[in-house]
């Protein structure tokens, strides 16, 4: 009886444990008279544990440029730091393949490297600003339009959440003075570091699991040929 792939529906023929056509794992394959324990190494085919030295190493690679990216030391490059966290996720799960030597990846695996990378360039990104508003505030003098373009935007955000909330004058008032005050900017400005962390995570995570759908089943020595 012919086989099938239980991904694409690409037609198996004996021996074959990946598809010719897409590289699943066919390892619930039966040849003739077979049982699936009876194919070699069929348990050796997927590896549970994560090289963290390699992972790690494959992670800082692209983890500074990342982070880069979606600082706000290169704004027009910034706004699209969601496709940079996703595709340097991708690409960090592709080369721990190739230096892992390792064909199958499981979506843990591609996860775990997400993360890493995904802290790391939230690290990264989080430098590159504080490092941005010390130079513009001390070696540019740019100070006062700091402080102008902050109250600016608290002013135009405390008009928009009283259009969504329902308080008192005198309330929003106090609300609006405590956020430009300093302790108010120092607390908008972590804030914001924090929000911005957890995203690029989050976006780290998907992009690690989508890299594992990608490379899974393709061989490494390719590559390093």
């Amino acid at each position: 009886m012919e086989k099938a792939c239980h991904r694409c529906g690409s037609a198996l023929a004996p021996p074959e444990y990946f598809c010719p056509n897409c590289g699943a794992p066919q390892l619930l394959y039966e040849a003739d008279g077979e049982s699936p324990s009876s194919a070699p190494n069929a348990g050796e085919l997927i590896p549970r544990n994560i090289q963290w030295k390699t992972a790690i190493g494959a992670a800082v690679t692209f983890a500074v440029p990342v982070g880069l990216l979606c600082s706000s030391v290169v704004p027009l490059l910034s706004s699209g730091c969601c496709l940079w966290v996703v595709g340097g996720a991708v690409a960090a799960v592709g080369l721990y393949q190739r230096r892992a030597a390792s064909r199958l990846l499981t979506r843990p695996i591609g996860i775990q490297i997400g993360t890493i990378i995904g802290v790391l360039a939230a690290f990264v990104a989080s430098a590159f600003n504080a490092g941005s508003m010390v130079f513009e505030r001390y070696i540019l003098h740019g100070g006062e339009a700091m402080e102008k373009a902050f109250q600016s935007s608290m002013e135009q955000g405390s008009a928009m959440a009283a259009q969504f909330i329902s308080a008192p004058p005198a309330q929003a008032k106090e609300a609006l003075h405590f956020w430009t005050s300093p302790d108010g900017r120092a607390a908008a400005t972590l804030l914001t570091a924090l929000m911005t962390s957890i995203g690029i995570t989050v976006f780290s995570m998907i992009g690690g699991a989508l890299g594992t759908r990608i490379f899974s089943g393709r061989n490494p020595s390719l590559r390093n040929s």
